[in-house]
């Protein structure tokens, strides 16, 4: 069984390879940055399973703005007396763009999708805009504020809803040691037309320098609905162990 899936993976690997580059604290020289990261768990035996994790990201930051952008992909699958079952199939991306104004507050776009096919979710798509405010910006510590406008429209395989929303977000990062860092973000996002109903994202992350190419990774990622649709669950937790190629110019 994991031979017929190691081909695969290292398929998906060479094609998410090229776009797929960032650092925790990238200096503002314009430059881009990035890192790649996998993960495989496989079973044989009792049970026979494989899930493997994909992440990347990319940034590019001046003095003035920051352009950056994401994807994750998580793929479960499990034999079943012989027949093939899928656990999980899991797609996010998107990108931002912030831009100061001044030494503390700033400006934000960003555009984020998702497909969670095991969810009945085909594809989640959120604009959103607006301000921010840098409480705390070291070279070791950073803290924003940001909060706007946000548009999600969501297509089940069951129904298509459309709902304005309001993002109230948080988020930061820690350089804790000289290989160790963290970071993470909260965003609460209430929907507008209908009162209490909302969806709250949390990320959250630790990167430990391995060498000046590679990290050892854990990474939390939790998302939240108070309506879903009927037989799946409001809540879904992913938890990821892995290593991460860094791209470091």
């Amino acid at each position: 069984m994991l031979c017929r899936y190691l081909v695969p993976l290292c398929l998906a690997c060479a094609t998410f390879a090229a776009p797929a580059s960032a650092q925790t604290q990238p200096k503002p020289d314009g430059l881009w940055r990035g890192s790649l990261g996998a993960g495989l768990t496989a079973t044989s035996g009792n049970s026979d399973t494989l899930t493997y994790t994909l992440n990347g990201e990319a940034v590019k930051r001046t003095q003035s703005d920051k352009l950056n952008g994401y994807l994750q992909a998580v793929y479960g699958l499990r034999d079943n007396n012989g027949i093939r079952e899928r656990t999980s199939e899991l797609l996010r991306g998107g990108g931002a763009y912030n831009k100061d104004f001044d030494k503390r507050s700033f400006g934000f776009g960003a555009l984020d999708l998702e497909r969670n096919r095991v969810a009945s979710l085909n594809l989640r798509s959120v604009v959103s805009a607006g301000v921010g405010y840098h409480v705390v910006k070291t070279d070791t510590l950073t803290f924003d504020v940001s909060t706007g406008p946000a548009y999600n429209r969501e297509r089940f395989t069951t129904q298509t809803r459309n709902a304005m929303e309001w993002v109230f977000a948080e988020e930061s990062t820690h350089v804790l040691t000289r290989t160790v860092s963290f970071r993470q973000r909260l965003a609460y996002f209430p929907n507008l037309r209908d009162g209490g109903e909302f969806r709250a994202v949390f990320d959250a992350g630790f990167a430990i320098k391995v060498s000046d190419r590679w990290n050892a990774t854990v990474t939390l990622n939790n998302r939240y609905q108070s309506n879903p649709v009927p037989g799946v669950k409001k809540n879904d937790l992913l938890f990821v162990t892995g290593l991460q190629y860094v791209f470091n110019p």
